[in-house]
């Protein structure tokens, strides 16, 4: 096979990757949603018989006031039914058959995507039991973490209002029913982010079966996209990374050490910023997702582009890892870029009659040269991006707007693997939100002002 086919068959591969993970989505959605419903099903029929223990309970005590030390008792009623062992043992059945299979899933997902079958050897069935029990463990958490802290507040009042025990039992069903209603999120979020990481771990097995030794981040962008995920997508990251933080983690949550699992997988909040910390940068507990609960950012295979490298792709992997380029290299970027012409002279004219006001520009001819003077200044910086995974450059200047004196900034965009300016006009402000990868200022001040040739 030479170079040409070689370079087909791979696009190819690339545009099935897409047909498979979509299509897989569904299966995990599937898997996600009987995980959802046998939690909180298990959940709901637990609360139920925990509130008729309780009452019975409460009903042996007498008549008399509500005391610490009833609720003390009553709470013992309520953790034999819903705390950590029998929660977990509640859960048990779906938690390990569920996790199996989306553990699986990720792994077969990877198999596809690849054209290999995936094999597991014994380090994986390894891995897949810890995850078992560590998935039963956090199911167990639950208890401190969620369902004690309600019942104690509830109970606190119980005894500081000075309530009697005859008089609690109508208040008590229905305080613990809303309670357990108002619980049927966390078990929701739970079972999102158990089937969310138990897939990605599937995929670390799949990745390391095949062969792969790259992925690729891939966020769903629209507007619910949260920033630390737009910051992680189209970054590249060694399937090495992916395995270290999902060995860690494991091994943590193994040990039941909670506090050494949440440093080895990191769950960012949704507005962490990343945005300018280099992919190499990136801190060990923040490699593959989910980067925070509710992520619906994955990992896909990363295939390298066969056939020499051009400059515009080096750059363009640059800016997906949130690298910023050496001066010599925003050189060359700029040198390129001094050649670059309007994609049509129609395309120019429209530019033109739309933001020549803004600009205070009478001819075409000097929108054009404004244009080419934004580009070739040494005092303008450089914004590089992704805009559909193709590399944009922007150079922008600080300025004020013709027609009515507002601040704001003129700019030039160059489509640079065309090498073709897309647009020229003043904006109030920076950013958009339709790059896939946002805007990076580049070391572009003081860099030589391409004024000839």
């Amino acid at each position: 096979m030479d170079t040409a086919e070689r370079a087909v068959m791979r696009a190819i591969v690339k545009r099935t990757v897409r047909k498979i993970v979509i299509r897989d989505d569904k299966a995990w959605t599937s898997l996600y949603h009987e995980l959802q419903t046998a939690m909180t099903r298990s959940w709901s029929q637990e609360m139920r018989k925990a509130i008729a223990d309780a009452l019975d309970r409460l009903r042996d005590l007498g008549p008399g006031r509500f005391t610490r030390t009833d609720a003390k008792a009553i709470a013992g009623a309520l953790e034999a039914r819903l705390g950590a062992a029998a929660i977990a043992a509640a859960m048990r059945e779906p938690a390990i058959n569920l996790s199996d299979a989306l553990y699986r899933l990720g792994a077969t997902e990877v198999g596809k995507a690849t054209g290999v079958d995936i094999a597991f050897m014994q380090p994986d069935f390894d891995s897949l039991d810890m995850l078992k029990q560590a998935n039963l463990y956090w199911i167990g958490r639950s208890w401190d973490i969620e369902t004690a802290p309600k019942i104690g507040k509830i109970l606190r009042e119980y005894f500081t209002q000075g309530m009697t025990r005859e008089g609690l039992t109508a208040r008590f069903a229905q305080d613990f029913a809303d309670m357990g209603d108002r619980s049927r999120r966390y078990w929701e979020v739970l079972a999102d982010h158990t089937a969310t990481k138990t897939r990605e771990m599937g995929r670390v097995t799949g990745y390391r079966r095949a062969g792969i030794e790259r992925v690729e981040v891939r966020a769903h962008l629209d507007e619910r996209t949260t920033k630390i995920c737009r910051h992680m997508h189209g970054r590249s990251i060694e399937v090495r990374r992916l395995a270290d933080q999902r060995d860690a983690y494991l091994r943590a949550a193994a040990a039941h050490d909670e506090a050494a699992a949440k440093r080895a997988w990191a769950m960012h909040g949704d507005m962490a910023d990343l945005d300018h910390v280099a992919t190499r940068d990136l801190p060990a507990n923040t490699a593959g997702p989910p980067y925070h609960f509710r992520c619906r950012t994955i990992t896909v295979a990363h295939f390298e582009a066969t056939g020499p490298q051009t400059q515009v792709d080096r750059w363009t992997q640059s800016v997906r890892d949130r690298e910023v380029l050496s001066r010599k290299e925003i050189g060359a970027l700029i040198k390129r870029v001094k050649t670059a012409q309007w994609p049509h002279v129609k395309v120019s004219q429209g530019h033109f009659r739309k933001h020549r006001g803004r600009l205070g520009l009478s001819t075409q001819a000097d929108y054009n040269q404004s244009a080419l003077d934004l580009i070739r200044r040494g005092d303008r910086d450089v914004y590089l991006s992704l805009r559909k995974g193709v590399l944009n450059a922007t150079f922008i200047k600080r300025s004020w707007r013709a027609d009515n004196g507002d601040k704001g900034f003129i700019i030039t965009a160059v489509d640079m693997k065309a090498n073709k300016i897309t647009t020229h006009h003043f904006r109030e402000k920076l950013g958009a939100k339709n790059d896939q990868v946002p805007p990076h200022k580049q070391r572009a001040r003081g860099v030589v002002k391409w004024l000839t040739g």
